[in-house]
């Protein structure tokens, strides 16, 4: 497999997990003003950060795979 799919992909998971961890935590503070429920406010802090750095390795993989072609 290339490494532009591989960065292709981790891209992908990075941007699923970032917005697995940020909408519903989002959506819940504009729908419902007050303190965030608990398990958003988990979501959010576990899923996110990951989500980051999956995202971030997913983008230097690509700018690797660009340089190279």
């Amino acid at each position: 497999m290339r490494l532009s799919r591989w960065a292709r992909a981790t891209l992908l998971i990075g941007f699923i997990l970032l917005s697995l961890g940020v909408l519903p935590l989002w959506l819940t503070t504009l729908l419902l003003p007050g303190d965030p429920p608990l398990l958003f406010s988990m979501a959010f802090f576990m899923l996110a950060p990951l989500g980051a750095v999956i995202f971030v390795f997913g983008f230097v993989l690509y700018i690797i795979a660009k340089v190279r072609e």
